[in-house]
């Protein structure tokens, strides 16, 4: 199965080269670890391309404490993040830019048959260079074990997803929106691979991303 998937990454990376200018390649590292039975830490690291690997678009770099209000069902957390993003000029360069971010959400989670979903709801301060502005996000997830009843060790699977955007401005509440779906490996209970596609739908344009994510739970014990 390790085969199957590497191969999996490699059709995908070459499938993202041959598409047109609006693709992109997202690379995700997902850290979750627990502090004890009511806190835990969690963090993400993304770094967003343009076609080729080395055309950086996006650096993002996420980490929060999170509250556990019930056992494994409901979390609270605040966070903190920071981005750098680099947009092309007409004169074949990049333009730089930064934006740091608070951020405080509501994670809540149930399991219907073999389909577990989770919702996140998020509320973000944006500081940009020139302005200041406030964002709320909900994602809706699904995941479905393929070939075990639950994500245990060597457990293919399928997720769902998708997420809106709405922003605290004048005539432009709607932001954006991301649909996506994966295949993911759980390599252990510590490490698990996906590699998926997301559309991401603004109001008068979209990207389609290549996602390829890795998620890091309870490393240090």
């Amino acid at each position: 199965m390790k085969k199957i998937l590497a191969s999996f990454i490699v059709l995908a990376n070459l499938g993202a080269q041959a598409q047109e200018s609006n693709f992109r390649t997202w690379n995700v590292l997902n850290i979750n670890q627990k502090i004890n039975k009511d806190f835990n830490f969690q963090s993400d690291i993304q770094y967003r391309s343009y076609e080729e690997l080395d055309q950086l678009q996006q650096l993002l770099i996420r980490g929060g404490i999170g509250y556990n209000l019930t056992e494994n069902n409901n979390t609270v957390l605040v966070g903190y993040a920071y981005i750098q993003n680099r947009t092309p000029t007409s004169t074949d360069d990049y333009a730089h830019n930064h934006e740091h971010r608070l951020y405080q959400q509501f994670n809540t989670k149930h399991a219907l048959q073999r389909f577990n979903f989770a919702h996140r709801f998020r509320i973000e301060e944006r500081f940009l260079e020139n302005d200041t502005q406030f964002r709320f996000r909900y994602q809706l997830t699904a995941t479905v074990p393929l070939n075990n009843a639950k994500l245990i060790k060597n457990t293919w699977y399928l997720k769902a997803y998708n997420e809106v955007f709405l922003q605290a401005v004048k005539d432009k509440t709607f932001d954006r929106n991301r649909l996506g779906l994966s295949l993911g490996y759980v390599i252990s209970p510590t490490f698990s691979l996906e590699v998926g596609y997301m559309l991401q739908s603004l109001k008068a344009s979209h990207t389609d991303q290549l996602m390829i994510g890795l998620t890091v739970n309870n490393l240090i014990k």
